[in-house]
């Protein structure tokens, strides 16, 4: 009877927590910020894209500061900023930078972009560009 119960209190545990993967899912990669940082103060950080790759290879970034990644395409293709990932573990200013995939930032050729966020918690962190990730168009990202 005792193995039993430990089945029962198994399967409720582990509902449990599927219910609690599948609600975390169900809510936004990043989210506008929960405070107000002063953007004035926002460390800066630039990324260039080219054909293919980034430059640098690895980013660092830090909890609690206020950023602002500037994303510049000096390539003759489109290419974006997908880390859903560090989505996960930031506040953007503005959510509606994401592209229509809602991972990622694209940016047009000879454009730029700036992506305003504060990071929530560290940890290493993955960055393709969704498109060219087989050429090699990787990073990596490091939140402190």
């Amino acid at each position: 009877m005792i193995v039993g119960s430990r089945r029962v209190l198994l399967s409720i545990a582990l509902a449990a927590a599927m219910g609690h993967a599948c609600a975390q899912s169900a809510t936004p990669l990043a989210t506008a910020p929960t405070t107000n940082p002063d953007w004035t103060k926002s460390e800066i950080v630039t990324v260039t894209m080219t054909e293919y790759e980034f430059a640098p290879r690895r980013l660092v970034f830090h909890v609690g500061v206020p950023t602002r990644l500037r994303l510049l395409n000096i390539g003759t293709e489109i290419h974006d900023f997908t880390a859903p990932d560090l989505l996960m573990a930031i506040d953007l200013k503005d959510p509606k930078i994401l592209g229509s995939s809602g991972i990622g930032v694209p940016v047009e050729p000879h454009q730029q972009k700036d992506v305003e966020f504060v990071a929530r918690v560290p940890g290493h962190f993955g960055l393709i560009c969704a498109d060219h990730d087989w050429a090699g168009m990787v990073a990596d990202i490091v939140v402190e």
